[in-house]
């Protein structure tokens, strides 16, 4: 598996330039906001993505692929953290 930075690395470089922080949690999970740049506004935030699950870069992949469809996605509620469904 990669390690937490790696994995960070990754995915907050997938979506610039918004801005992305990407956190671990309790249970090993993995938290993702992202940030409009220029006010600073909640676009999304995900959390209860298990970290095991994004053990490749194909995995990572469909993730990014995912949280791009619900940031362009208006009809979800974006102010409210949402829950991960697997991506792998």
């Amino acid at each position: 598996m990669m390690s937490i930075l790696e994995q960070r690395q990754i995915i907050e470089s997938a979506f610039l330039p918004l801005q992305c922080r990407c956190s671990i949690e309790a249970g090993d999970t993995v938290a993702i906001q992202i940030r409009s740049p220029e006010d600073g506004q909640v676009l999304l935030d995900v959390t209860g993505i298990e970290r095991s699950e994004l053990s490749s870069s194909r995995s990572i992949s469909q993730l990014v692929l995912s949280l791009r469809h619900q940031l362009g996605n208006p009809g979800q509620s974006m102010g409210q953290p949402q829950r991960a469904s697997s991506f792998v």
